[in-house]
C-alpha cells in the first residue's frame, strides 16, 4: 500500500517537473514567484519586529536572529507553498479554493519560521510577532497575484460604462427585483447580463426581516412582496425581477395578481454566465403559473426496463411523441424509431436532437414517414427495426375539426391504433403503450369518442390467447403549448393586439408541460403488466378565462383595456370541464404520486368491435352510429 501511494507521488512529481521542462516561461514563472515569496516571508518578519518594537519594546536578539538565518526562509516558504499547491493556481480567475491555498500555505509559513527562531533562540518569542508576520506575508503574497485581476475588473467596468453613456440613450428600465440572495448579488454584479437597456435597480423586496433594511451591492432591500403596488407607482416600475429559482408556485402567482394592472413586466432570472454578454432574463411563462411541482425522471429504474431495446413512438414528430423522443435520447435505449406521416415536424425534430445531443443522434434515431393506418408500411418498419416498446401517441385530437370530419377521426383513432396494435402482435412486441385523453371519459364529441374506442380495444389485447405483448393507456389531460392548444393562440391574439377569445367565462381544463406529460408517460410504462389504464394527476383544473388574463398581464397589458376578451360561446362537442375517471372505474395507487392505475372491465361488445374492424368498415357506415354502438356513454352535444 505504502509503496504504490510512495509511487502515485513519484508519477505526479514527474508530471509537474516534465510541464515545467517542455515550458521554459512557465519554469522561469515559477522560480520568480518563488524568490519573490521568498524574500517577502524575510521582510514579513522583519517588519512584524519594528512594529512590536514600536508598540512595545525593541527584541535587538530576535532581529540579529532573523537576519543571520535569512537563508531557512526560501526553502520554508518554497516547501509550504508548493505543498499547498500555490504555484499551481490560475490567479486570472481567483477563487475562495485558490485563497484558503495561499491562508494555508502563509500559516504553516509562519508557524514553522517561528519554531525555527525557537529552536536558535532557546526561547518562545511573543506569539503575537508569528501573528503579524502570518498577515503581513499574507497581504504581500496575495496582493501581486490579485493585482491583475483587479486591474481587469477595473478597466472592463469603466469600458463598459463607456458604451453604454454612448450607445444606449435610452431612458433606463426602473426595474425592481424580487430576493435578496445569491442570485440577485450575481445579477447585480454583470450588468454586461441585465439586457439591452440601461437599468435602474430601485430597490429589493424579500420576505425575510432578516435582510430588510441591508444593502445588496448599494441597492436598498425595502420590505417584503406586499409593496409591489407602491413601489410601482412611486418608483415608476416597468419590469419586476424574479431573483429567486426555487420561488414556488404560489408564491408566483401572488406576485403576478399584486402587480398592479398597467404596464409593469414580469420576468425570471435565469443562469448567469462568467464574463458572457447575454441577456439572462426570460419572460414568464404560463408554466411558471401552473398550480403544480414538475415531476422528475426515474432515470435508474427507466434505464433497467429500456437498456439495449429499440423504441418506435407513433406521431413521433407531435407534441407528445417527439416530447417522448427527447427524453428517451438522454436514456440507455438503442434506437429510437421516429414514424410520423407529416416529414416536416419529423425532420426539424431530428435537428433539433443533434444539436442539443451531437451527431452520434444518427446512429440512435431512424425517421420512418408513413401511416398508422397504412398496415402494409407498419409491417415493414416493424421487421426492419423489430422494436420492443411501441409509445402510440399518432391520433387525430382536434375536437371541432373531427365533430366535421367523424369518419377520418374514426380511421386515424381507431382503425390506426388497432392495425398498429396488430402489427405488435405480430412482430411480438414487448409492450405497446397507447397515449390517451381525459376527453375520453364519458365523451360528447367524436374526438373523445374515438379515443375511448381506442383505449376498449387496446385493452382488450390482453384477454386475447397467444397475446404476449402487454397493452396498456395512458390517459391525462390538455398540455401547454401543444399544437393546437389554446396558449398559442392566445399569444396570436395578444400580438395582434386582440381580443382574445374564449368559449364560456365558466370552462374549466387540466393542464400539464408537455415534459411532464412525457416523464410520467415513460413512468407508467415502466411500471406496467398489462391490462392497466394509468391516468396521471393533473391537479386542480384552470379556468380558461384566468389562463387568458394571466398570459396578457405576462405581455405587460391590462386585462380589458389593452387586451379585450370575448366570449364565443361553447364549440361543437366542447364541454365545460373534463373527467378523468369513469365513475365504475376504481382507482388504485402507484409508487408514484402523480400516477393511479385501475383496470377496466372488458366491453361485452368487444368481441363484435374486433370483428368489424377485421373486415373493416364500410365507409357507407355511419361513424357516430358506430361510436354510439361501441361507446354508449358517448352523448353527442346538441
Amino acid at each position: 500500500m505504502a509503496m504504490r501511494f510512495q509511487n502515485s507521488i513519484d508519477v505526479k512529481k514527474d508530471k509537474i517537473l516534465f510541464k515545467l521542462v517542455i515550458n521554459p516561461r512557465m519554469l522561469i514563472k515559477v522560480i520568480f514567484q518563488a524568490l519573490l515569496d521568498s524574500f517577502f516571508c524575510w521582510l514579513s518578519w522583519i517588519g512584524a519586529v519594528f512594529v512590536f518594537s514600536y508598540l512595545f519594546v525593541l527584541d535587538h536578539a530576535l532581529l540579529s536572529t532573523i537576519q543571520r538565518l535569512w537563508w531557512i526562509f526560501p526553502p520554508i516558504c518554497i516547501l509550504f507553498f508548493m505543498v499547498c499547491g500555490v504555484y499551481k493556481a490560475m490567479w486570472h480567475h481567483p477563487s475562495v479554493g485558490t485563497m484558503i491555498r495561499i491562508s494555508a500555505a502563509v500559516f504553516l509559513c509562519s508557524f514553522a519560521i517561528y519554531v525555527a527562531l525557537r529552536v536558535d533562540l532557546g526561547y518562545w518569542s511573543n506569539p503575537g510577532l508569528g501573528v503579524i508576520a502570518f498577515y503581513f506575508l499574507l497581504t504581500l503574497s496575495a496582493t501581486p497575484r490579485l493585482a491583475g485581476r483587479v486591474y481587469k475588473e477595473v478597466i472592463k467596468y469603466f469600458k463598459r460604462y463607456a458604451i453604454l453613456q454612448k450607445t444606449l440613450p435610452d431612458e433606463p428600465i426602473h426595474t425592481l427585483i424580487i430576493g435578496a440572495g445569491e442570485s440577485a448579488a450575481q445579477f447585480l454584479q454583470h450588468p454586461n447580463q441585465q439586457g439591452a437597456r440601461p437599468r435602474k435597480i430601485v430597490g429589493i423586496l424579500d420576505n425575510d426581516v432578516r435582510k430588510q433594511g441591508y444593502f445588496l451591492h448599494g441597492v436598498p432591500v425595502i420590505g417584503n412582496d406586499s409593496q409591489i403596488p407602491v413601489l410601482v407607482r412611486d418608483k415608476d416600475v416597468s419590469e419586476i425581477i424574479i431573483a429567486i429559482p426555487t420561488m414556488k408556485n404560489e408564491d408566483l402567482r401572488r406576485i403576478v395578481r399584486l402587480t398592479p394592472i398597467q404596464r409593469c413586466k414580469v420576468r425570471m432570472l435565469t443562469g448567469l454566465s462568467n464574463g458572457k454578454t447575454f441577456d439572462a432574463l426570460r419572460d414568464l411563462n404560463i408554466a411558471d403559473l401552473l398550480r403544480r411541482p414538475e415531476a422528475s425522471l426515474n432515470k435508474t429504474t427507466l434505464n433497467e426496463w429500456l437498456k439495449d431495446k429499440t423504441v418506435l413512438v407513433t406521431g413521433g414528430g407531435g407534441s407528445i411523441g417527439s416530447e417522448l423522443c427527447r427524453q428517451l435520447i438522454q436514456l440507455d435505449v438503442r434506437m429510437i424509431v421516429i414514424y410520423d406521416i407529416y416529414e416536416n415536424n419529423a425532420y426539424d425534430l431530428m435537428n433539433e436532437l443533434v444539436v442539443n445531443f451531437g451527431q452520434l443522434v444518427h446512429n440512435k434515431v431512424a425517421i420512418r414517414i408513413g401511416s398508422v393506418q397504412d398496415e402494409s408500411r407498419l409491417n415493414v418498419v416493424f421487421e426492419e427495426f423489430k422494436p420492443s416498446i411501441v409509445f402510440h401517441a399518432a391520433a387525430y385530437k382536434h375536437v371541432p375539426l373531427m365533430e366535421d370530419y367523424p369518419r377520418l377521426a374514426l380511421d386515424n383513432n381507431v382503425i390506426g391504433t388497432y392495425r398498429t396494435a396488430l402489427c405488435a402482435i405480430r412482430h411480438k412486441v414487448e409492450r405497446f403503450v397507447m397515449i390517451s385523453t381525459d376527453k375520453a371519459v364519458n365523451p360528447t364529441n367524436v374526438m373523445g369518442a374515438s379515443k375511448r374506442m381506442a383505449e376498449m380495444l387496446t385493452l382488450g389485447f390482453c384477454q386475447t390467447p397467444d397475446v404476449s405483448t402487454e397493452f396498456v393507456c395512458v390517459r391525462f389531460g390538455n398540455v401547454l403549448n401543444s399544437n393546437g392548444s389554446v396558449i398559442p393562440l392566445f399569444k396570436r391574439q395578444i400580438e395582434a393586439g386582440g381580443p382574445i377569445t374564449v368559449t364560456h367565462p365558466d370552462i374549466i381544463r387540466y393542464f400539464m408541460t408537455i415534459a411532464e406529460a412525457a416523464k410520467l408517460v415513460l413512468e407508467a410504462g415502466e411500471m406496467a403488466n398489462g391490462g392497466e389504464l394509468f391516468i396521471l394527476d393533473m391537479g386542480e383544473q384552470v379556468k380558461i378565462v384566468d389562463l387568458a388574463e394571466n398570459l396578457i398581464r405576462m405581455a405587460g397589458l391590462t386585462p380589458g383595456v389593452d387586451i379585450k376578451i370575448v366570449f364565443t360561446g361553447l364549440r361543437p362537442g366542447e364541454k365545460l370541464y373534463e373527467e378523468l375517471l369513469l365513475d365504475a372505474d376504481g382507482l388504485d395507487t402507484t409508487h408514484n404520486d402523480k400516477i393511479y392505475m385501475t383496470r377496466p372491465k372488458a366491453s361485452s361488445s368487444l368481441k363484435i368491435l374486433y370483428n368489424s374492424l377485421a373486415a373493416g368498415l364500410p365507409d357507407g357506415n355511419d361513424p357516430v352510429a358506430l361510436l354510439k354502438q361501441f361507446v354508449p356513454e358517448y352523448v353527442p352535444m346538441a
